[in-house]
This record gives C-alpha cells, sequence and structure tokens, in this order.
C-alpha cells in the first residue's frame, strides 16, 4: 500500500510554484511527499524509495527543468524516468510553455502555467480529477467551487461523500495539562494514607521492638577539658616546682647532697672536725674525754 499520495519533483528555481500547489493539494487531504530542503542534484536511493512509496508521480517541467546544462534537471529527469518505467505512476505537468525532451514531450501534460495563490487554472482541476479517479475520490471539483463560507454546501457535499477524507473530523489535538493541574490530578489521584493505630496500653498486645544492630567503630578519648581537670594539672605544676627550688635551695656549696632539715645556711666545719654548735649546746658531751685506764696489765687484785 502506498504511503503517500503524491511525489512531487521539481527544479530547484521552481521551489515557489512548487510549495503553492503542495499547499492546494493537502488542502484536499491529499498526502504528498515534498522535500523543500533538497540541494543535491544526484538522486538518492531516498529518492528512489520515495517515488516506489507513492501512488503517483508529479512532475513539474520548466524551463530550469528541462534544462539539460543544468545539472539540477538531471535529477528530475532520473526520477521522471524512473516513475516513467512505472505503468500507471507518472503525472506531468507544465508551469510554462516549455516542451520536455522525448519521450516526455509525446506525454500528456496538465497546463499550470498562470496559476497563483488566488488564482486556479483549468489544468489544475483536471489534475486533481486524475488524482481523485487513482485514489477512489469524486467530485472534487465540486468541493473546489464552494465558497469558503458555504457551510450548507460542505455539509451537503459531505453528507453525499461519508468515506472521503474531506469528510473525516480530524481527531482533536490533546493538550498536556498545565504543571499545577496536573500536579493536582495526580494528587487527587492518589489515595491518602491509612492513619496509624493508636497504641495500646495492654501487655499482651504490645510488640516489642528489636533496635538494629550498629557496630561503631572504637573513638580515640578526648582530653578532658573540664575545670577540675584543669585545676588538679595546675596543682601538680605548683608542687612540682616547689619541690625544684627547695631542692637547688638546699644543696651544699662541695657539691654534697642535701640533709633534710638542715640549712644551707649553717656554718660548715671541715672534714674531721665537731661544728662549734653542737660543742655549744647545754646536753651531756658524748665526746668529751674521761680517765685514761692502762688495760696492758693485769688488774691489781685490791
Amino acid at each position: 500500500m502506498a504511503r503517500y499520495d503524491v511525489f512531487l519533483v521539481n527544479a530547484l528555481a521552481d521551489t515557489d510554484k512548487a510549495a503553492l500547489i503542495v499547499r492546494r493539494l493537502r488542502a484536499l487531504k491529499f498526502k504528498v511527499r515534498y522535500d523543500k530542503k533538497r540541494d543535491h542534484t544526484t538522486p538518492t536511493p531516498k529518492d528512489y524509495r520515495d517515488a516506489d512509496n507513492a501512488q503517483s508521480v508529479l512532475i513539474l517541467w520548466s524551463k530550469d527543468a528541462c534544462n539539460t546544462d543544468n545539472t539540477d534537471s538531471d535529477w528530475v529527469h532520473a526520477i521522471a524516468h524512473h516513475a516513467r518505467s512505472k505503468p500507471g505512476v507518472l503525472l506531468q505537468s507544465g508551469l510554462d510553455t516549455t516542451v520536455p525532451d522525448e519521450p516526455f514531450g509525446d506525454d500528456p501534460r496538465y497546463a499550470l502555467s498562470g496559476m497563483g495563490p488566488r488564482k486556479i487554472v483549468n489544468g489544475f482541476y483536471d489534475l486533481i480529477e486524475e488524482l481523485g479517479r487513482r485514489d477512489g475520490r469524486k467530485d472534487l471539483r465540486a468541493w473546489m467551487d464552494l465558497k469558503a463560507g458555504d457551510k450548507d454546501g460542505k455539509a451537503a457535499w459531505k453528507d453525499a461523500h461519508p468515506t472521503d477524507p474531506l469528510s473525516q473530523v480530524p481527531k482533536p489535538k490533546r493538550k498536556a495539562p498545565p504543571v499545577a493541574a496536573a500536579a493536582a490530578s495526580v494528587a487527587a489521584a492518589t489515595p491518602a494514607p491509612a492513619p496509624a493505630p493508636a497504641p495500646t496500653e495492654t501487655v499482651a498486645t504490645a510488640k516489642r521492638v528489636i533496635p538494629p544492630l550498629e557496630i561503631t567503630p572504637p573513638s580515640v578519648p578526648k582530653p578532658n577539658n573540664e575545670p577540675i581537670g584543669q585545676l588538679m594539672l595546675g596543682a601538680v605544676g605548683v608542687v612540682i616546682a616547689g619541690m625544684l627550688i627547695l631542692s637547688a635551695a638546699t644543696k651544699t656549696t662541695q657539691g654534697l647532697p642535701a640533709i633534710a632539715g638542715v640549712s644551707s645556711l649553717e656554718p660548715q666545719c671541715p672534714a674531721g672536725q665537731m661544728p662549734s654548735y653542737l660543742l655549744e649546746q647545754q646536753i651531756p658531751r658524748p665526746l668529751e674525754p674521761g680517765p685514761i685506764i692502762d688495760d696492758t696489765e693485769d688488774p691489781d687484785p685490791n
């Protein structure tokens, strides 16, 4: 089954006239394949596929399309030869009085010379009748003769041709709802969550919830910065400083170790002598010499 009703072929210089014909054909609900952005002059595989997928290939002959010195004319002739090789596919028209070369000059052509945006020539009516015949449509010329504001005439024509594409009511385009409306409709369609059950006080219905086991790595203890700890550290520092000062003050001048309870300011005596303060004390003198006893002789018996 053909995908297109018409595949339009024209020279690049006739783009404006071709666009006018395309608009009129599409207004009559013909499916037209027309490449308005074509800039190549050598037929491509896609061009041949479009020609094969069309029920009719319409060639718009003109002075530029017939000029064989122009490479664009080669494209028009190539598609025309391809369509002519298939029976009942080729349709020819003339935008001016130029006659194409053989074999296209011998085939019938629909004269479209003088056609404009507000003017329809007889050749175009004949062309539409032929396209309608190939597509199984009738009375298209009668539809074209109806005025734009003739609603009754158009309604009567549609009643007489209920299967024609012109009688079909187009489906309304579905517009996307605004974001706020879409969000509101989604919220309305979403059911409300069920309320949580009220807690019960009975032990039988209470469920024990076991918290998940969490394993945390050991943390490094942080230093204690509380005021008590700071005071204790300060007190220990004061005691240590006092001990150092006391130790330095009790050292002797000879470098001997300090004696507890004896001030370094007491007079010192040479080694082997007794300090004078011991001799002056009012205590028995344990070092005072006594009588000399001769223990080298035998004792007197008396």
